[in-house]
Formats: C-alpha cells, structure tokens, sequence
C-alpha cells in the first residue's frame, strides 16, 4: 500500500573546511604575517574562506600591505557583514554546502533543478532505481488546519482518498509489471535488461513519487535560492525544503546568513543580490 509522510529530511552532508597550516603557508607568503587566523568557534570555516577571499582581492589583510590600505577591519563579523552590504558576491562562489535530501519528489526536483548556477546535482535515477513500494509526500494544502471550514475539511479529505488511490494504483502497475516480466529481472538476467525494462516501467509513475539526491550549493547560489524559493509565490514543496535550508544556513553560518529574517513564513535577506 501506497504510503504517505509528511516530512522531508534535508542533512548536510559536507561544507567547506578550511586548512588553516595552508592558509598560514599563504598568507605569510604575501608578507600578511601580522594577520591572525581566527579559529573556527570565533568564524565559521565557510564564512572565513569567504573573508579570506575578499581580503585579498585589496591585499588589506593587514595596513601597510597594500599602499592604498591605511586601515583594516579587525572584527571579522564586521567585515562580512560589509561585504554582504558592498555586494561583493563572487567571493561567496568559494563557499560550499553539500545536502542529501531525502522524501522530495519529483516536482521538487523539477523546480530545483532549474537552478544552475552555482549548483551541483546528483538525483536519484529512476532508470536504474525500480519501485516496488512507493512513498509520496501530501501537499500541505491537503492537510487539515484548524481554521477550515466543514467544507475545506471535506474537500481536503476527498482529495487526499484520490491521490492515495491513485499511488496504489501505481504501486499495483509495479506489482503486475514485475510479475511478467519475473524471469528477466531475476537476479540471473543481466543489470542492462533490468534497466531498459525499469526505464519502460517507470513511465506510468507520477511525479510525486518519494525520491532524492545529493545538491552542492555556493553560499551566493544558497542566498539566492533561499531567498527565492521560500517566498510566499513558490511551489509548496520547495518552500516546504528550504525553509529547512535557510535555518540550517543561519545556524550554520551566521556571519553570512544572519541577515535573513523570518517574515510571514519566508526567509527575507536585508541585503538583496548579493
């Protein structure tokens, strides 16, 4: 039977580290001795590669480095904190989280994937990948909420019955798929014949079949989404996800983040088009 959850788990699975012996290395080599390194309780490693980037686009890591610098900021929150307010975007591009989400579906998949930029993608294949037991998320607006009226309220439970009906349904197409075709997806039969018959099969699931995948974001491309994709207008699942990912972001990394606000339910920057 068809099963139905309402969560969707959103991990970081990697984020930048820095390496402080290399970035010591670096740095005493542009004759930057005076700077210190903060440690990572102070900075984030992500928001401090981004420092470190900026910094030495102007060579102002220290007074004296570069002529034109007479004055450095020392705090380093500060100095994120302006250059998010400068727009000086392209230093965020070094940056990187990597999430595995798992639950989304293919709708979601189909709205995040429109975002290249600066974002890496390895979705679930459901070439390779046969279903047997299905999983799917119900829309939020399906759901109960305690200001609906009896009409909403009967209306929503109508419509939750069809959409479970109808993943059943998939989920018996499946059933009766592989019960013909038992002998070529025997473990004998070879992985190339399992795959053509899987890639066939798969053309009467629907798109909000319970999938995943691995996306690597920048921190510029993470702004951006976030800030797009939690907005009011959004589909519902996708702002379902990144709310998750904007208050992993702001936890995670402060400094660079910690300028988003909740308002109404959306992730709002004070600084837009960084």
């Amino acid at each position: 039977m068809a099963t139905t959850f309402n969560e969707i788990s959103v991990r970081v699975l990697a984020r930048t580290v820095v390496d402080r012996e290399a970035v010591r290395n670096w740095l005493d080599e542009m004759g930057a001795d005076e700077f210190e390194i903060p440690s990572e309780e102070t900075v984030s490693d992500p928001a401090l590669l981004v420092a470190l980037a900026a910094k030495q686009c102007y060579m102002a890591f220290q007074p004296g480095l570069n002529p034109n610098v007479n004055k450095v900021r020392k705090d380093m929150v500060e100095y994120l904190d302006n250059v998010l307010k400068q727009r000086h975007g392209s230093v965020m591009e070094h940056g990187v989280f990597t999430f595995g989400i798992n639950g989304c579906s293919r709708v979601f998949t189909g709205e995040m994937n429109r975002h290249r930029a600066g974002v890496g993608i390895s979705e679930r294949s459901m070439r390779y990948i046969r279903y047997t037991d299905i999983k799917f998320w119900m829309p939020e607006c399906f759901r109960d909420d305690d200001t609906d009226t009896p009409e909403i309220t009967e209306k929503k439970r109508e419509s939750r019955e069809i959409l479970v009906a109808q993943f059943e349904s998939q989920e018996n197409m499946m059933t009766r798929f592989g019960a013909i075709w038992k002998k070529e997806l025997s473990p004998e039969s070879t992985f190339h014949a399992k795959k053509v018959l899987t890639s066939a099969f798969r053309r009467g699931i629907g798109m909000g079949i319970a999938t995943g995948g691995v996306w690597s974001l920048n921190l510029r491309a993470l702004r951006h989404v976030i800030a797009l994709r939690t907005d009011a207008g959004a589909e519902e699942e996708i702002v379902h996800v990144f709310k998750k990912v904007g208050k992993i972001m702001v936890a995670q990394v402060p400094e660079l983040f910690g300028d988003f606000k909740e308002v109404n339910g959306a992730f709002v920057p004070e600084y837009w088009k960084v």
